[in-house]
């Protein structure tokens, strides 16, 4: 098929020009609209996608695992009460309680109270490991009582309520990186450093932690030494 075919034709040559920029252009469209569609699904995943700051983020985790280790420790003072006064270490009234008015101030802080409960429960069963190995070690040594022991309701429970609140503001503070795998890494390490003292082995160690490492997300970006500076 030559030019002159298309002189003795030229409606034929107009259709097909036609289709041509017709097909052509529909190419182009849809290939810009699928460049712009990945452009703008980009831009929303970096949006939502939480800059983690290794060095800066280790001070509210420091902060919220120094918290942990002080609630544990108070284990001590709780179980010397209760070995005095004759009382079980378990009272599960005081704990439901507890659950009920942390998932409460967790829903009015935009926290999940699932999670949140989850976490106060290995604070509370942790605590429990330390009562019963004191317990235990009490019972061999033949201990009757103590002295000077702080009143659990007038002075124990309201310095754990003060730590209550303290955790609240601190896991807020933390809750847009918790999950990230950098931020469960970096929780693992410094807990071995800074969760211990008198009666906190690993086991107890790895309790009070546990709910923090459970937590995973994939929307996570780790920024650089350099790129911090910038």
């Amino acid at each position: 098929m030559n030019l002159s075919f298309f002189k003795k034709h030229p409606l034929l040559l107009l259709t097909i020009i036609f289709f041509g920029l017709f097909f052509s252009s529909t190419v182009v469209s849809a290939g810009l609209k699928l460049y712009l569609t990945h452009r703008e699904s980009a831009s929303i995943k970096i949006l939502n996608s939480p800059d983690i700051n290794i060095n800066k983020q280790q001070i509210p985790v420091d902060k919220l695992l120094k918290l942990i280790q002080q609630r544990l420790l108070i284990a001590h003072d709780v179980a010397r009460w209760k070995w005095n006064n004759q009382r079980p270490i378990e009272d599960l009234k005081r704990e439901q309680e507890l659950l009920l008015k942390v998932r409460q101030q967790a829903t009015s802080q935009n926290l999940d109270p699932n999670k949140v409960a989850a976490f106060f429960q290995a604070q509370i069963d942790a605590g429990k490991l330390i009562q019963k190995a004191d317990f235990q070690k009490w019972k061999k040594q033949g201990i009757k009582s103590f002295s000077n022991v702080p009143d659990l309701t007038q002075t124990i429970r309201p310095s754990l309520d003060k730590l209550n609140t303290e955790f609240l503001l601190a896991l807020t503070e933390l809750t847009p990186v918790l999950g990230c795998t950098e931020i469960r890494e970096l929780i693992q390490s410094r807990s071995q450093v800074i969760i211990q003292g008198d009666g906190i082995d690993k086991q107890v160690q790895n309790l009070s932690i546990s709910p923090l490492l459970q937590l995973k997300s994939d929307s996570c970006k780790v920024v650089s030494k350099v790129e911090a500076k910038v």
